[in-house]
Order: C-alpha cells, then sequence, then structure tokens
C-alpha cells in the first residue's frame, strides 16, 4: 500500500513522495502541475509564500478529494521536506488529514438531513448513482485511501432473453476506487465475501472489522432489505466517524 504525499514547488513542478507502508521505503519524483491530478493523492502541500493563482481552481476542486494544506502548517518547508523519513512523513499526514476529516464530518453534520432525502431519492430513482455518492461521502468521512462497496443489484435481461420470457435477475454490483467511484459488476469474489458476512446484515450499520495496525475497516450495512458491505483502508476511526455513519444508515431506512 501507498501513501502519496506530495509538495508544490512552483507553479509548473511538484515534488511526490510514494510512501510504502509496508517496508517504510520512500521513493520519489517529480512531475508537473498537470499531472499531479492523476496521481490519486493522499495530501497535498504548498508553500504560503508562492505565488500559485494559476492553480486556485485546480487545488479547489481537488481539495474535495484529499486534504490541501500550507507547509507552514506541518513547521516545514520546501527543503526539509525532502529530507523526512517515512514516519515524518506519515506523522504529517495524520496531522493534517485529521483536521481535513472533522471539517468534512462537521459539513456532513450540518446537512445530514437534505443528504439523506437526496440518497432516499436516488435509492428509488437511480441505484447506480446512488452508490457512487454514498461511495464518496464516505470516502470524505473516513479519509479513505481504498474503498469499495458491493451490494445487490439486478441484472436485466437482453432483449432477446426479454423474448424468451426471461426477468430481471438478482445479482452483485461493486463501487470500487481510490479518488472517484467506478462501478462494475459483481464476480464469484464478491459473491463469495456477501456469502461470508451474511450473518452481520442483521443491523442498519454494523461495524465487523477494524484494524488500526493494518489499516482496515469492514462494515456490514443494510438498507431496506438490501445488505451493503463496507471494505476500506483508514488511517483512523473514531466516534464522531462512527456516528455520522450509523445516523446515515438509520436514516437511509424507509420508515
Amino acid at each position: 500500500m501507498l501513501l502519496k504525499i506530495a509538495t508544490i514547488i512552483s507553479e509548473n513542478n511538484v515534488n511526490l513522495k510514494e510512501i510504502n507502508l509496508k517496508d517504510g521505503s520512500v521513493n520519489s519524483k517529480r512531475i508537473d502541475t498537470i499531472a499531479f491530478v492523476d496521481e490519486n493523492l493522499d495530501l497535498l502541500l504548498y508553500d504560503n509564500a508562492d505565488d500559485l493563482n494559476s492553480l486556485t481552481q485546480t487545488l479547489e476542486k481537488e481539495l474535495k478529494f484529499y486534504p490541501i494544506a500550507p507547509l507552514q502548517s506541518a513547521q516545514i518547508d520546501k527543503a526539509s521536506f525532502d529530507e523526512l523519513s517515512s514516519d515524518e512523513l506519515l506523522s504529517i499526514y495524520e496531522k493534517v488529514s485529521a483536521r481535513w476529516i472533522l471539517n468534512n464530518n462537521i459539513k456532513t453534520i450540518e446537512q445530514l438531513y437534505p443528504t439523506i432525502s437526496y440518497l432516499k431519492d436516488l435509492w428509488i430513482k437511480d441505484r447506480n448513482t446512488f452508490f457512487e455518492e454514498l461511495w464518496f461521502i464516505l470516502k470524505t468521512n473516513l479519509a479513505s485511501t481504498d474503498l469499495n462497496i458491493i451490494f445487490h443489484d439486478l441484472k436485466e435481461p437482453t432483449e432477446k432473453q426479454v423474448e424468451k420470457g426471461e426477468k430481471p435477475k438478482l445479482c452483485y454490483s461493486f463501487v470500487k476506487g481510490q479518488k472517484v467511484p467506478n462501478l462494475f459488476e459483481g464476480k464469484d469474489k464478491e459473491a463469495l465475501l456477501m456469502k461470508e458476512y451474511d450473518a452481520e446484515f442483521s443491523q442498519f450499520f454494523n461495524i465487523t472489522e477494524y484494524s488500526k495496525e493494518k489499516k482496515q475497516f469492514i462494515a456490514c450495512a443494510k438498507i431496506d432489505l438490501s445488505p451493503v458491505l463496507i471494505m476500506a483502508r483508514i488511517n483512523n476511526f473514531n466516534q464522531l466517524q462512527q456516528s455520522i455513519l450509523i445516523s446515515l444508515f438509520t436514516g437511509l431506512q424507509d420508515t
């Protein structure tokens, strides 16, 4: 698993560090400011003293995907960034991302009712978009670096199958991604995972597994009678985040 932290060197250059969380190794490379948006960053730093007006719109757009903060908030500069160890980089990431997560948590609480109303409408009208939106809400409130949501879906018959009288069949789909959600048709792996956790879908929301050391998070939820399996890599998980998820899935029930 890689953690990607970058610093803007100038309007044209970014210093990117990839930290291997398994062995603690750090790989550095320079990329241009056009390419960094495709790197699935976990944290982007910049110098308050730099004129980055040409990047303002890009930074505002990227901020919804991961934390962006001044180097000064981490008490480092561009030169010292090059010398940081993997442990020091991870410490900076945890400090800055904690503030970003808290800000997202507060926004979610403030907008909880309209968010639930919006999602409940999508649940009826557009199930795929519902799970893409749910994926993004979970990602921004958990700061997950990899998020996978498996859910029950209906596979529509082909035109020839309709002619033979076949009807939609129950299947599995999943939304997966690091920065943005991508929808896929479930295979045997997804079916086996849902079967493995079948006994855990008795509640609206249930944290099945969480390991801070392994950075693994698994939760089983239920919307109406439909089971939802959430699997993510996260750095931390606290009581506020748990309360938000419980409130979200409780609100999504058809009461």
